[in-house]
């Protein structure tokens, strides 16, 4: 039996356009057309009608698709994309979410926070919305009460997501906009976990922004709304971050050790690679931070060198990007400090060599390289290297 994918790549084959060309032509993406075509994507009504237009199918396109979402075969089919299942089970649950919806869709949430670290932000971010746009649907439908909560739960989470992401890639006011939307949603479903995140995000970004007071409010916010969730550990570790940058030594060593203290009270996560659960390893990260800024260039090395440890794939590439890039420009500014500034140059090039970025929170530790590269050497000849990496990165970001 042919399939949707398989009617539209051969359609569009036939019209001599590349997906690109299509993409264009039907106001959709050229992801989203590769995606349909292996069937890892389910497009929606107008965007059928707009594909079968453009490619003058006649209609084809159209019933290609009446035939995929009327099929039961296509629901038992395990190798699919599971973000395909969420548009199926609208069809055939119109007037009663059930437990196979709700569970589902917790699955597919849960997956696209573990694609957080690594994955391409754009594309995630546009599987998030798509997920929210669903559940929209379902909420402007009947549901019973334990249903219409869980919604909001799982709207929470992806709503947490976006948030990052949009952080991630500069856009620092829809960023706001997402993390308020999550946290009307926990207050909303009484879920303080999800009400804690949305501090904790109130606390990275005041914290990228030089806020510093703020983040101390932010942090002590979110422990108040979830005091036994893992939450709690990175709302004490960005408390940490703000203290050290505003010199305050002895506090910093107070919020570790409450942070610590918190990180043994819970378990090991089964999915340590969900954005928003707390691991040791994302203890090494904040601890390289937090000696970093106070001047322990031994151990802000030791445990930066543990990030790249516990990063490393065994093909070389990083596990999560972010954390370790991170990681080599804190061994760039140790580097500095130790008057190596060529090794401080490898470093920062290695940093910088990775697609994966959070733009805020890259720039401010790229500003503390430079100051740090100014204050320790100025003029010197041997910052040319350095400084035309610097430059490079911030050229990069200004032109996003």
């Amino acid at each position: 039996m042919r399939t949707f994918g398989d009617t539209l790549r051969q359609l569009r084959t036939e019209a001599g356009l590349t997906q690109g060309d299509l993409a264009k032509q039907a106001n959709w993406s050229q992801s989203q057309i590769s995606r349909a075509e292996q069937n890892l994507f389910s497009p929606d009504d107008a965007t059928v009608q707009r594909l079968d237009r453009a490619l003058n199918a006649n209609g084809q396109l159209v019933a290609a698709y009446a035939t995929m979402t009327t099929s039961s075969a296509e629901l038992v089919h395990p190798e699919r994309d599971p973000l395909i299942f969420s548009d199926l089970l609208r069809k055939i649950h119109r007037t009663d979410v059930g437990p196979d919806t709700i569970d589902q869709l917790t699955v597919i949430a849960e997956q696209l926070c573990c694609e957080y670290v690594s994955r391409r932000p754009e594309e995630l971010r546009e599987d998030a919305h798509h997920q929210l746009k669903y559940i929209q649907r379902l909420l402007e439908g009947p549901t019973r009460l334990s249903e219409h909560r869980e919604l909001l739960v799982i709207a929470g989470w992806l709503s947490l997501l976006i948030g990052c992401v949009n952080y991630d890639l500069g856009l620092a006011r829809h960023a706001e906009t997402a993390r308020t939307a999550a946290f009307q949603l926990g207050r909303e479903a009484g879920h303080g976990e999800i009400i804690a995140w949305s501090f904790e995000m109130s606390a990275w970004f005041a914290l990228t922004q030089g806020r510093l007071r703020s983040v101390l409010d932010y942090a002590e916010a979110g422990i108040k709304a979830a005091p036994q969730a893992s939450v709690a550990v990175q709302l004490a570790a960005q408390g940490a971050r703000a203290h050290g940058r505003m010199g305050n030594s002895s506090e910093v060593r107070h919020a570790m050790d409450r942070g610590f203290r918190l990180l043994g009270g819970h378990e090991h996560p089964t999915r340590p690679e969900n954005h928003f659960v707390i691991d040791p390893t994302k203890w090494d990260f904040y601890a390289m931070d937090c000696y970093r800024i106070g001047g322990d260039d031994a151990r802000a090395a030791e445990h930066a060198h543990e990030v790249l440890r516990l990063s490393a794939r065994p093909d070389g590439s990083d596990r999560s990007p972010m954390r370790a890039t991170e990681a080599r420009l804190t061994l760039a500014i140790v580097s500095l400090r130790d008057g190596d500034i060529d090794r401080a140059t490898d470093w920062a090039r290695k940093a910088f060599h990775t697609d994966r970025k959070s733009v805020n929170s890259l720039s401010m530790i790229t500003d503390e390289l430079y100051h740090e590269a100014r204050r320790r050497y100025r003029d010197d000849p041997a910052l040319t290297a350095l400084n035309d990496v610097i430059t490079s990165f911030y050229t990069s970001i200004s032109n996003r």
